[in-house]
């Protein structure tokens, strides 16, 4: 671990004590929890970042909607320069700086499923209810929102640090208690989940199990979308600003990408022009073209953004499905 990240995570533990005070409130009935008309499922984790929740989101509203329910979608929409709530409906095409990075992917990946973008989600859930007849919610980013009640409490795990125990984290793994659901991400085969899920069980003993890996889709360049087996061979200056940028890397390596440069920004960058142009002409005189996330991708000029490649992820299940981690009884 380098010192940046041993200091990171030595911080962190005033926001686990925080976290771990905050919770003890809502628990005790000093600080009200708000019931939602419809089931809230709530998606999170224990580390700060990097472990999958975005597309497991967008795997749980695929769910739903294959079993005729009408979920949507409830985010602050971190980062974003608005703070005027928002709803996204239909086909409609929302900006990074409106919406947030993480709020306007999902709302290119799901175009009938409806996002309300409020740092209230208390009031996005009566929202989402009124005004497009929501039967479900789910909660992005939710662990450790417990002001808005849920009637199922997910948690994303990395699959190579289940505890964080080298990671900054938000809450203890002691946390893991409260989960309904876990999801082993990252997993290598069916042999490394069980153990994993093993490891996890004395700590989440009445959470659901699954364990997923994430897959990459598609690679989109120019408008187009292509099998993400085109990239085979091709070279490439890898661009990400994520929670865990190696991942994409191990991604783009697996798919045979000939990775010759990375340019790696912290977590939700705001990308400048002279960011991207830099990157662009480093690709070009290197003969390789500029790859990079769909997270990164919606903040980019759209002039620049023409001029480069973005991969489509998805999760997969190894071992389990997404609908074990539905209650029965709401789903």
């Amino acid at each position: 671990m380098n010192l940046g990240r041993r200091l990171a995570v030595e911080a962190s533990g005033a926001l686990e004590a925080i976290n771990a005070g905050a919770r003890l409130l809502y628990r005790w009935g000093v600080r009200r929890v708000h019931r939602a008309e419809v089931p809230v499922i709530s998606v999170g984790n224990i580390a700060c970042g990097g472990t999958g929740k975005t597309p497991l989101v967008a795997a749980l509203a695929r769910v739903l909607t294959s079993r005729g329910r009408r979920p949507a979608i409830l985010t602050r929409g971190y980062r974003r320069e608005s703070k005027v709530p928002l709803l996204i409906t239909g086909q409609r095409q929302v900006s990074w700086r409106e919406a947030g990075d993480e709020p306007a992917l999902l709302a290119r990946a799901l175009p009938e499923v409806p996002i309300v973008v409020d740092r209230d989600r208390v009031r996005g859930a009566a929202t989402a209810v009124r005004e497009v007849g929501a039967t479900h919610l789910l909660l992005d980013d939710g662990f450790q929102h417990w002001r808005l009640g849920r009637e199922a409490d997910i948690v994303v795990v990395d699959a190579a640090d289940p505890l964080a125990l080298e990671a900054p984290r938000r809450e203890r793994p002691a946390a893991l208690r409260h989960a309904t659901g876990v999801v082993i991400n990252r997993v290598d085969d069916r042999s490394h989940a069980a153990v994993v899920m093993a490891m996890l069980g004395p700590w989440a003993p009445d959470a659901a199990m699954i364990a997923t890996r994430v897959a990459a889709c598609a690679v989109h360049r120019g408008g187009e979308r292509a099998p993400a087996e085109a990239l085979r061979g091709q070279k490439a200056v890898l661009m990400a600003g994520l929670g865990n940028p190696r991942a994409f890397a191990g991604s783009a390596a697996d798919l045979g990408v000939v990775i010759a440069d990375m340019e790696l920004f912290p977590d939700h960058h705001r990308y400048r022009r002279a960011d991207v142009e830099s990157i662009l002409a480093r690709a070009y005189a290197a003969g390789a073209m500029v790859l990079t996330t769909g997270k990164d991708f919606v903040k980019l000029p759209p002039d620049l953004a023409a001029q480069v490649a973005w991969l489509e992820v998805e999760l997969q299940p190894v071992l389990g499905s997404f609908a074990d981690l539905i209650p029965p009884a709401i789903l």
